[in-house]
């Protein structure tokens, strides 16, 4: 049963859904010829710091979601926020793309998966200490009237070795695994 609260809230969602406009796709050319291109154009910007070049792969609306859960809802935002990043902790670090596959989806969308790979990511002091993270990006493209392709939806998600979930305890979210050693979800079979 749905109380008045939640009505409430899912009625003013509903409002400001209607109030907001999604801005027309660009009709000119982009740089990605094909959905899988979106993973070599990335790469290259990212190893050269550029964060202008990243974001002229996406749609002015796009949305990217980051590995935190940071959800950015424009190219200006992911610009920014790339920028930022290119000049802090991701400062000289290397993007690389380990495997990729791609699901079409009717003639004019795809969505592709690619697990990457960082190194080089500074710590909170600038030191490059922290070891190659590894993760999948889940990305969203629309091909446009003239062929060419636009991310407009990207989501990175941390791969956590050994882990099953994530799991939340004062305010800290860890990598958790609830398999046993002997390879079952339930702990009492361990014991034997």
């Amino acid at each position: 049963m749905v109380n008045s609260a939640s009505q409430g809230r899912l009625k003013r969602l509903k409002q400001l859904a209607a109030l907001g406009t999604r801005l027309p796709l660009p009709s000119g050319p982009t740089p990605i010829k094909a959905p899988l291109d979106i993973a070599s154009k990335f790469t290259k910007a990212w190893n050269a710091g550029d964060a202008k070049a990243i974001s002229e792969l996406f749609a002015e609306d796009a949305d990217f979601v980051n590995v935190v859960g940071l959800w950015w809802t424009s190219r200006r935002s992911i610009r920014r926020a790339l920028k930022r990043g290119f000049a802090e902790w991701f400062a000289g670090s290397t993007f690389s793309v380990e495997k990729l596959s791609q699901r079409l989806l009717g003639s004019d969308a795809a969505v592709i998966i690619a697990r990457w790979r960082i190194e080089g990511q500074r710590d909170p002091a600038g030191e490059v200490v922290a070891e190659a993270r590894r993760g999948l990006a889940t990305v969203a493209m629309q091909q446009l009237d003239d062929g060419t392709w636009l991310c407009v939806s990207c989501h990175f998600t941390d791969i956590a070795a050994a882990a099953d979930t994530n799991l939340m305890v004062a305010g800290v979210v860890t990598p958790t695994s609830y398999i046993t050693a002997t390879g079952s979800l339930d702990p009492k079979d361990a014991r034997g």
